[in-house]
């Protein structure tokens, strides 16, 4: 696999990233350092090559070389960002009759043949000569440590060291592409592998095979008994684009349903968003008393979560933004002469009042996107010691959430005018929840509204 197209791939619009990205002018520091360190590696596999004795058959590497450009030249379009062809075929074959010199004289020449002529920037020659030469000197090394450990099973083992060095030339390969492509976009490592290289697996095998194949008719036949053998190989090509061509339809249709299933989540967000927005508004119109009251009181909340460790727009986050927003929402079931009684309330209305939390809650429930804020509605009136209502919870059996929106509604409800009293000070506000830490607040989210707020937190 050569010539990795060092853009993001298209598992997101491409028109999202820099014009000049795009082209392949502007590299990441980190796929940079990745191509420095490639060349490197293969400048010293290719000086270590040289010192190894050897003679080189002239007619034998013109040949390969020759069959290696056409292969390289004839390569596939992986799927928009990545090319694979069957030039390892010749590079393997390379390898094992001829050694690690050699093998890596063809790389260089296959890197150039992918390059020439095809208007590709600098660095996409850099990675491919480094990689290509990598790949044949490491093929090489395989092959030769494989016969090497059995030479009286000459031809069985000699079988086996083909397929091991197809397995090397693909593992090389795979990897080095795999990781420029992880370099220059976000996408996961893993995904990047299986999705674009897991199939090719069988097919390097059997390169592998054939390269031992055409070393036997070599050995055999010479230059013409190896040219009779190159038929399996460009049957292989053939399979690999009709594969390719078949399934590329495939991966652009669910990259496309992928794109249109995040943008319809999205939609369907935001008419999450606007939709309690408008319920919100509605509970506020009724109670003109606490209007802004919630979305404040979220806004505080989120504050706290954030320092505590809720990961922005995580769901745990959503839950506590929708159950701020709508934690009075059971008060619909109070009828309006109790909710605007001007006067003290009686112990009858008192206990029609505390309803309205688990009134909140069964409306909530049963709304999927709002069943865990459901929980924070069903506790918000709870108290760190136990003496709140409607279940008595205490300490962390109360919700986290409904911990931080207790302190956040407090200090809203202490500095909000209301036509009942004026204003307090964020002093007042946050001595008073001090005063409470430990008993109805939790003092963990105390300490953290405090530091929010640049107080110091008061003795009890």
């Amino acid at each position: 696999m050569r010539n990795a197209r060092l853009v993001a791939t298209p598992l997101r619009p491409l028109e999202s990233e820099p014009a000049a990205r795009l082209a392949g002018d502007v590299l990441p520091a980190r796929a940079v350092a990745l191509i420095a360190a490639l060349d490197l590696a293969a400048l010293a596999a290719s000086a270590h090559a040289a010192l190894v004795p050897g003679a080189i058959q002239a007619p034998l590497l013109l040949l390969m070389l020759s069959l290696g450009v056409l292969a390289e030249r004839a390569d596939i379009n992986l799927y928009g960002d990545s090319r694979v062809s069957i030039s390892a075929l010749f590079l393997l074959t390379t390898a094992i009759i001829l050694g690690p010199l050699a093998a890596v004289s063809v790389g260089l020449a296959l890197a150039l043949a992918g390059h020439v002529g095809r208007g590709r920037p600098a660095h996409k020659l850099a990675f491919n000569a480094g990689q290509f030469v990598l790949c044949g000197y490491t093929s090489a090394w395989v092959y030769r440590a494989v016969v090497a450990a059995a030479p009286e099973y000459r031809h069985l083992i000699a079988a086996a060291g083909g397929v091991a060095a197809g397995i090397a030339d693909f593992a090389v390969a795979s990897a080095l592409v795999t990781l420029i492509i992880a370099a220059t976009s976000s996408d996961p490592v893993r995904t990047i592998w299986r999705e674009k290289f897991a199939w090719l697996v069988p097919h390097f095998i059997l390169l592998g095979f054939l390269a031992f194949v055409l070393t036997v008719a070599y050995d055999g036949f010479g230059l013409y008994g190896l040219l009779g053998f190159v038929a399996p190989a460009l049957m292989m090509r053939f399979t690999m684009k009709q594969y390719v061509d078949r399934t590329e339809r495939t991966v652009r249709e669910l990259h496309e349903k992928n794109a249109r299933i995040e943008v319809l989540g999205a939609e369907l967000r935001e008419a999450y968003g606007e939709t309690l927005t408008a319920f919100v508004s509605a509970l506020d119109a009724r109670d003109a008393e606490t209007q802004g009251h919630s979305q404040r009181v979220a806004e505080l909340s989120l504050r706290i979560a954030r320092v505590l460790g809720v990961a922005p727009g995580s769901q745990e986050w959503q839950d506590l933004e929708h159950g701020a927003m709508l934690h009075d929402v059971g008060k619909i079931g109070v009828p309006d002469a109790i909710l605007r009684k001007p006067g003290p309330l009686d112990e009858e209305e008192w206990s029609f009042i505390r309803r309205h939390p688990a009134h909140g809650y069964y409306m909530l429930r049963g709304v999927r996107f709002l069943a865990n804020a459901a929980e924070l509605v069903l506790c918000h009136h709870e108290r760190y010691d136990g003496g709140g209502y409607p279940r008595g919870l205490r300490g962390d059996e109360i919700p986290l959430a409904a911990r931080i929106f207790a302190v956040a509604d407090t200090f809203d409800a202490i500095t909000s005018e209301r036509p009942y009293k004026h204003a307090g000070s964020v002093a007042e506000a946050c001595a008073e929840i001090s005063r409470n830490s430990g008993t109805q607040f939790d003092p963990r989210v105390v300490a953290v509204l405090l530091h929010l707020e640049g107080r110091t937190q008061e003795a009890a």
